[in-house]
């Protein structure tokens, strides 16, 4: 298997509504049983076979005293999450592709990680980003409300993960973030590919090849959805209700 490194986007974004409740300002050191979030997400990239060095975007003390003894590369924190991106790649200095991945997943499996990477073969795109089909997320998560795009194939909604080239980082970067703002509101990002698109995603003719073609012409790089079978690589937790499904779950 392909051995990749990783980036954990551990950042600050805000008081929240969640934060407020559990009394943090920052949901990644958000407790679910004995262990934070970035611990749990850590522990499965950890874990997974495929993934090599991690590094760990964010407040630095924090994440030190979270991730104690563990061998893993702390990155003070910038503004945005391309800095974050950014700044996690300039410390690890990857060789090849590598993962970015969101600090709030705490779902995250070693195989949901491995799985993904294998998927990725032969490795030709710029961008890898998972998308879960409905039937499958609500088999793990019934009841779990997600946002999803109807598209020919089926209905999917995205993951909190992505395998990247840092090949193409530097011209990446600048559209990373425009694509990260939108990344939770699917229709959003559908409706920057044009009338025409809108119209075959209404009528359900809109084919993820489409997809991946129009969003290599708008950000000039080429991206492929990769279709996951593990809803935990997108169950993120962003809500009160979120927060009490995983402790339940977990």
């Amino acid at each position: 298997m392909k051995i990749v490194d990783a980036i954990i986007l551990a950042g600050s974004a805000g008081p929240t509504a969640l934060t407020e409740a559990e009394m943090v300002d920052n949901k990644a050191f958000i407790r679910i049983r004995e262990r934070t979030m970035l611990q749990h997400v850590y522990g499965a990239l950890k874990r997974a076979a495929g993934v090599g060095r991690i590094a760990v975007v964010g407040p630095q003390d924090k994440i030190k005293a979270c991730l104690e003894g563990q061998d893993v590369l702390v990155v003070p924190e910038g503004k945005t999450i391309v800095e974050n991106v950014e700044r996690g790649f300039k410390a690890l200095q990857p060789e090849g592709y590598f993962l970015v991945c969101s600090a709030d997943i705490p779902f995250l499996t070693p195989e949901a990680v491995d799985e993904l990477i294998l998927a990725c073969k032969p490795f030709t795109a710029d961008f890898y980003y998972p998308i879960v089909e409905r039937s499958d997320n609500d088999k793990r998560f019934p009841g779990v409300k997600r946002t999803y795009v109807r598209l020919a194939e089926g209905e999917f909604t995205g993951g909190n993960i992505i395998l990247v080239n840092p090949a193409c980082l530097k011209k990446a970067l600048p559209r990373l973030e425009r694509v990260f703002a939108l990344r939770k509101s699917p229709l959003k990002l559908t409706s920057l590919l044009g009338f025409t698109f809108l119209v075959k995603l209404f009528f359900r003719r809109l084919t993820i090849k489409e997809l991946e073609k129009r969003f290599a012409e708008l950000f000039a790089v080429t991206g492929k959805a990769v279709i996951s079978r593990y809803p935990e690589i997108g169950t993120d937790v962003d809500k009160l209700s979120d927060l009490a499904l995983a402790r339940r779950l977990l």
